[in-house]
């Protein structure tokens, strides 16, 4: 029996991929090789992998992963940074990723290798053959340049990534192409805010990571995707002359245009209204962000402060500033065990801003506790 290294990119590309492959070469043995440094940032990568796992445990595949070497690969594009989608960065980037597979592959005494990044439609297909028959030469094997894009495969590829319920990236990967697909919203991709914010990458992963736990238990899963209008706080603060008042913003606050100085003009109960702006401070006995137990549309710019410092808020004027972003985001909701369930147990899957949330080896501990119920459908988890 022969061995096929197959270099894989993403879960998407990939199940298509290698199920064609392993069709086509019934008698091979086919490992599977994550070496995808160009993915930026961290957490993307790790996300791309965990369902690129997914995706090769269901098919009974190997998977070695690759070093995550960005510096490295930034600095081979280096010059290269305007360079469009499939231009010359992409070149010298297939060039990078297939040299390393072809080396891995004569390491493990594999005769040849592939990519499935023949399987994107947003890459030009001579364009990797050619890198990937350059770098076969130089270690003496052979270079599958495959196309199975053809006769519906790209569709076919697209309905079963859907059925499986796959993470669906949007965009290729690397910093330089998120900024040009992207522009200044590719800052909300970079940038951690923090904990697991709701719509975020780490908050994803969490999901990603649940359910690959739950399918190892043979448990029965199904993940629905939603839109929801997402609230970012960028930058803020309450401020006494030079002195910063501790403080959370309430969620979907809106922004204050620039430094807003002003004095309380009415107090009623724990909230202190200011003269300007319709900005609000809340006193509360204990600082720390709260679910959001329901929606509210109204947006006034609202802060919890400690109560010690309500008769200096009253007697002084005040400094706030605030940043917010409203975007368009999507995230899921995770089903474990059947939906008819006699008990529902809703876990968040996102944290607080401050941090604070369930842990994924929590949740883990208490699925590998509660298998039994949640085999005979006597319980289910949604995270939510």
């Amino acid at each position: 029996m022969g061995k096929i290294l197959v270099h894989i990119c993403c879960a998407p590309d990939a199940l298509y991929f290698l199920k064609r492959l392993r069709e086509d070469f019934p008698t091979e043995k086919i490992v599977g090789y994550f070496y995808d440094p160009n993915i930026h940032p961290y957490e993307e990568y790790r996300l791309r992998y965990v369902e690129t796992e997914r995706a090769c445990k269901e098919l009974g595949i190997d998977l070695i992963e690759g070093d995550y070497e960005l510096e490295e690969w930034m600095e081979r594009v280096k010059g290269l940074e305007e360079e469009p989608e499939r231009g010359e960065r992409c070149s010298v980037c297939f060039d990078i990723r297939l040299e390393r597979s072809a080396k891995v592959a004569k390491g493990i005494g594999c005769e040849s290798f592939t990519t499935t990044l023949l399987m994107s439609p947003k890459k030009k297909f001579h364009q990797l053959k050619e890198s990937g028959e350059k770098v076969a030469r130089s270690y003496g094997i052979k270079f599958l340049a495959l196309d199975y894009r053809k006769g519906g495969g790209t569709q076919e590829m697209f309905k079963l990534s859907r059925e499986k319920e796959f993470y669906q990236q949007d965009y290729c990967g690397c910093v330089h192409a998120l900024f040009q697909q992207k522009g200044e919203k590719a800052l909300f991709d970079l940038v951690s805010l923090g904990g697991r914010r709701p719509g975020t990458k780490e908050e994803r992963l969490f999901i990603k990571e649940v359910r690959i736990f739950a399918q190892e238990l043979s448990l029965q899963v199904r993940e629905y995707e939603f839109p929801f209008l997402n609230w970012v706080p960028l930058q803020g603060g309450v401020w006494i002359g030079k002195e910063v008042v501790p403080s959370l913003p309430v969620p979907f606050s809106r922004s204050v245009k620039g430094r807003l100085r002003a004095e309380v003009s009415e107090a009623v109960g724990d909230t202190l209204y200011l003269s300007k702006g319709f900005v609000r401070l809340v006193l509360v006995d204990e600082l720390a962000d709260t679910p959001l137990e329901e929606a509210s549309f109204l947006s006034c710019p609202t802060f919890l402060v400690p109560r010690s410092f309500g008769e200096r808020l009253l007697q002084n004027r005040i400094e706030v500033r605030l940043s917010v972003e409203f975007t368009d985001a999507t995230s899921s909701i995770l089903v474990i065990g059947s939906q008819d369930a006699k008990h529902i147990l809703g876990i968040p899957a996102d944290t607080l801003q401050d941090g604070r949330g369930v842990r994924a080896s929590w949740v883990k501990e208490f699925l590998s506790h509660r298998e039994e119920e949640l085999r005979k459908g006597e319980l289910a988890v949604v995270l939510l």
